[in-house]
Formats: structure tokens, C-alpha cells, sequence
């Protein structure tokens, strides 16, 4: 059922922030989990705040697994809720457009939350503080400062927090992973990274009071465009397989398309030091899919690509790897009348290939709320944590607030110090 009352979108996202300054926080209501066995169904029941493309995404995965029942929704913009209703697939779901009274349920075991990045962690701790395991969005948090907060309170709870890197369950994520760590490719000495897209990022023909909060990808109250929503997701991937912190990035970008009053670039790119020397270049587009999205890790011995459900594998020439490791390498040396173009030729076509055919973003989605039910059922820690996921909220920030202002070298100190 819709409960009764209407709430505006300045508080929905008032109600939000009051949680971090302490006006609105809501004491825990102590609601029993899962693990507890008052779900005589052995079903976790789940509420979804933020009814969106991808909450419809997650609900059709959903409706694949026998780990979740949906019994709560939430989201300001009834078309949406109406659309996730649909695909609930429980007659007895009910609805708010008031978050808060979602989290005031007290069967609801966990929830998600898949709101604009602003949100995300405000609505996390007060989960959290009303008993409920939570599954946010990525990125952590759009500021230090909130991150700070997540960390503390993730710090305080027995309940679940996990943040939606779901790349990072797949197989090929760990055989990457492996590969590298095992010195297969050699001593790593850069990275690359890219999301793009031809896609304009604008919902059109809205209601002008709904514009700006459903686009919210293209503002800077709400989120941090391109690098704290996509390419935020390749650096994860690839610094969790570095385990090195982020030193300092530098990116410039630009409104080079679409010029429709919105305020975050539709062009990104620029480069990030690791605080071991690895360099990364990075890079993101909304008006040319060519690249598509993916990254790759490059070391002395070859280069390893990955997108979802395949790894490349490129030797470089004259390592002799064929499929072992631990092969001492050997670097082409130039002798004497040798063409410096025949010595540098690259490897165009890759020495192995390696497909996942289970491996595809519906998938992924679907890995990754089963690892969600499993951590609650079973009280494990999500391999998408909280620390682990810093880092990567660290990095993103860099590059943002370098992108916003002119290119210039932004530092770790100086990200941290802004919390």
C-alpha cells in the first residue's frame, strides 16, 4: 500500500543530510536479522530505497533468486515506484515516498540503497542504526567527510555493509587477480582505464520540477558525473589487484557535446600515481562508444585486458611464457644495424583468451546479491567492505576535484583534509 502523506523532494534529501549532522538521526529500533530465524520463510525481507533503472535492474534479478522477498519501496517519483512495484513480484509489497518510514519496519531485514550518490551514505547509517544489513550503491560517499562517517559506523554495527563493486565476485576478476599476483606479467608499471558510452546521460520530457533531481548524474549536489559514477567502478577493480594507495591524480574535462545547461563534463581524462610508482591513465566519454568500458594492468613480462567475461592475454615478446609463470624474462635488446621499429613492434593480437560465458552484467547483479544473503546468513564479511572500499572513493575524489578545477594536481592529503 502507499502510506499516507506526501513528502517533498528538498526534505526527502533534508532528511538525508540530517543524519549526518545528528537533526535527524534514528536511534536503532534493534529489528532482528535473518540469522535471528523469525523469517519462518528463511527469505531475507528486503526494502529498496531509490526505485530507479537500476533498482528495476536489481528487482528483475531478484525475481531469479530465492534468497530475497521485497516487501518495501521506496522513491519520490511514482512512475518509478510504480515500475518497481511491478516487478516486486510479492502483491503485499508496500510503498512510501518517505524513506524513513521504510527503515521504521521492523520486518525489514535489509535493505539497498540505490539513491544519487549524495545519499548513499546518510541513508546507510540510518539503516544501520534501525538493525538493518545494507547493500549500497557504489560509489561510498561524495565526500571525505561522509566516508569518515560510514567508516565509524560500520565500525559500531554487527550488521552487513557492503558496497555494489560486483566485479570483484566474478571469476575472471579473480584469474586476473591471480595472474598478477603471481609475477606472471612481471613488476607492474601502469594502468589504463576507460568508460565509453554515446549516450546523452538526459532523461527528456520530464516535469521541470523532477528535472534536475532525475537527472541527477549531471550535478554536482548529487554526485561527482562521470568519475565517481563509472570510472570510479574500473578503478576498483584495479586497486583492489594493486593493494597500493592512490598518491595523486591529475584530469582535465570538458562540456564538448552536450551543452544543455548541465554542470558535470561529458569528457574526462587524466592520469593517477600509485603511491608505489604505478601510473594509470584514465578516461571517460558520453559521445563516442568506440572504447566501450574496461581496463588493463601492464607489466615487464605482458599486459592482461579485462571487461566482463573475458581476459586478454598479451606477452611481450621474447618472455617465452606460453602458459607458465616464473619464467625469468627477457627483454629485447637491439643489435647492431636492427630496425628500432622492428624491435618495438607491439603484440596486436593477444597470446590467450580467456572466456566466462556465465559472465554478464545481469549476472554480475545476480553474484552479487547472492554474496549479500550469503554474509547475512551467514555472518560472513563482504568482499566489497567498507575499508576496502576507500581507496577507491579516495581516488574518484582526486580526479573530480582535479577535473573541476583546471587540471591541477590534487593529493591524497589534500582529499583527506577536506573531511
Amino acid at each position: 500500500m502507499q502510506s499516507r502523506g506526501k513528502i517533498s523532494r528538498r526534505n526527502f534529501i533534508r532528511g538525508a543530510s540530517g543524519i549526518l549532522t545528528g537533526a535527524a538521526g534514528l536511534s536503532s529500533l534493534g529489528a532482528p536479522g535473518i540469522i535471528d530465524g523469525r523469517n519462518s520463510t528463511n527469505r531475507i525481507n528486503l526494502g529498496i530505497i531509490g526505485t530507479g533503472s537500476r533498482a528495476c535492474f536489481i528487482l528483475r534479478s531478484i525475481r531469479n533468486t530465492d534468497k530475497f522477498t521485497v516487501t518495501d519501496l521506496c522513491d519520490i517519483y511514482l512512475p518509478h515506484l510504480e515500475q518497481a512495484k511491478a516487478l516486486a513480484d510479492n502483491p503485499r509489497v508496500r510503498t512510501y515516498s518517505d524513506w524513513q518510514k521504510l527503515l521504521e519496519q521492523k520486518d525489514v531485514d535489509a535493505v539497498l540503497v540505490v539513491t544519487p550518490l549524495s545519499l548513499h551514505v546518510p541513508m546507510s547509517i540510518a539503516a544501520l542504526r534501525a538493525g538493518k544489513h545494507v547493500m549500497s550503491e557504489k560509489t561510498m560517499g561524495l565526500t571525505v567527510g561522509q566516508i569518515n562517517s560510514m567508516l565509524a559506523e560500520v565500525e559500531k554495527t554487527s550488521k552487513v555493509y557492503m558496497v555494489g563493486y560486483q566485479d570483484r565476485l566474478n571469476e575472471s576478476f579473480a584469474e586476473v587477480k591471480r595472474l598478477v599476483h603471481s609475477g606472471s606479467i612481471g613488476k607492474i608499471t601502469q594502468f589504463y582505464a576507460h568508460y565509453d558510452r554515446n549516450i546523452t546521460w538526459r532523461r527528456d520530457n520530464l516535469p521541470p520540477e523532477w528535472d534536475r533531481i532525475l537527472n541527477w548524474r549531471l550535478y554536482k549536489e548529487y554526485c561527482g558525473g562521470l568519475i565517481t559514477e563509472v570510472i570510479a567502478y574500473e578503478f576498483d577493480r584495479i586497486l583492489d589487484i594493486l593493494g597500493t594507495r592512490p598518491d595523486y591524480a591529475c584530469c582535465n574535462g570538458e562540456i564538448m557535446v552536450y551543452k544543455d545547461g548541465r554542470e558535470h563534463h561529458d569528457s574526462v581524462m587524466g592520469s593517477i600515481k600509485m603511491e608505489d610508482g604505478v601510473l594509470g591513465l584514465y578516461s571517460g566519454h558520453l559521445s563516442n562508444s568506440r572504447m566501450g568500458g574496461g581496463w588493463s594492468i601492464h607489466g615487464t613480462h605482458g599486459t592482461i585486458e579485462y571487461e566482463v567475461g573475458t581476459v586478454r592475454i598479451f606477452w611481450e615478446t621474447g618472455t617465452r611464457h606460453l602458459d607458465s609463470i616464473g619464467i625469468q624474462h627477457q627483454f629485447n635488446k637491439i643489435t647492431l644495424g636492427q630496425s628500432l621499429a622492428l624491435s618495438e613492434n607491439p603484440a596486436l593480437a593477444p597470446s590467450k583468451v580467456i572466456k566466462y560465458e556465465n559472465e554478464t552484467y545481469e549476472s554480475t547483479t545476480a553474484f552479487e546479491l547472492e554474496h549479500f544473503a550469503d554474509c547475512i546468513i551467514n555472518g560472513k564479511q563482504p568482499v566489497m567492505d567498507a575499508k576496502s572500499s576507500v581507496l577507491t572513493s579516495i581516488a574518484a575524489l582526486m580526479a573530480y576535484h582535479s577535473s573541476m578545477n583546471g587540471g591541477r594536481l590534487v593529493t591524497r592529503e589534500e582529499i583527506e583534509a577536506m573531511g
